[in-house]
């Protein structure tokens, strides 16, 4: 009887075993699939929007400081030049907060032939003349078009303003940064593109 019981003991504890191993079988691979995903996640977006993707063309309404000017810019007839792209919108404070160091840059490397604009996104509520207010408060010198369809937000898949696309000369990403960043950091990014 001794030996019946423990038998008994034994072939519970290889079960009770057996099904430990599977929870913890069950839990890794939970836990590769969440870490899979995060992953993915923090990628920079790829398919039109990431380093090294050509960048997808637009064509887009220029806004001056007095509003919706007649004339539009299309951004593929801009190869062989550096581009500057900054998602933005005009109630953004840390796009308010840059705008000076936007505006140092542009004019620094004007004899350069690297072109800044800013691209103005209406999903997140820009208008001809909210974004013209901004020019007129801020000094820009730089383009500014208004994304009237967010076609172009959405192209570059923007989720937060201001980001910045650097493109180099043949119109392929080099750069991307989202929210605040560093003029010299920007001004690097611009260098490697120059280079």
């Amino acid at each position: 009887m001794a030996r019946s019981k423990s038998l008994k003991k034994s072939k519970g504890s290889k079960s009770e075993k057996s099904r430990r191993r599977s929870i913890l079988i069950f839990a890794a691979i939970i836990l590769v699939i969440i870490i899979g995903a995060a992953y993915l996640v923090s990628q920079p977006p790829r398919g039109g929007g990431g380093i090294g993707d050509v960048a997808p063309d637009f064509i887009l309404p220029v806004v001056t400081s007095s509003g919706l000017a007649d004339q539009t810019v299309t951004l593929s007839s801009l190869r062989g030049k550096v581009v500057v792209l900054e998602f933005m919108v005009s109630w953004c404070h840390v796009c308010q907060e840059m705008a000076p160091s936007v505006e140092y840059l542009s004019v620094k490397y004007h004899a350069q032939d690297v072109t800044f604009i800013s691209v103005a996104g209406t999903l997140q509520g820009a208008t001809a003349e909210t974004t013209a207010e901004y020019i007129r408060q801020y000094g820009v010198s730089w383009t500014s078009v208004l994304d009237t369809d967010n076609s172009a937000f959405a192209a570059y898949k923007v989720e937060a303003t201001p980001t910045f696309v650097v493109l180099d000369r043949s119109g392929k990403i080099l750069s991307r940064f989202q929210g605040a960043i560093a003029t010299d950091v920007l001004a690097q990014a611009i260098d490697l593109a120059l280079s």
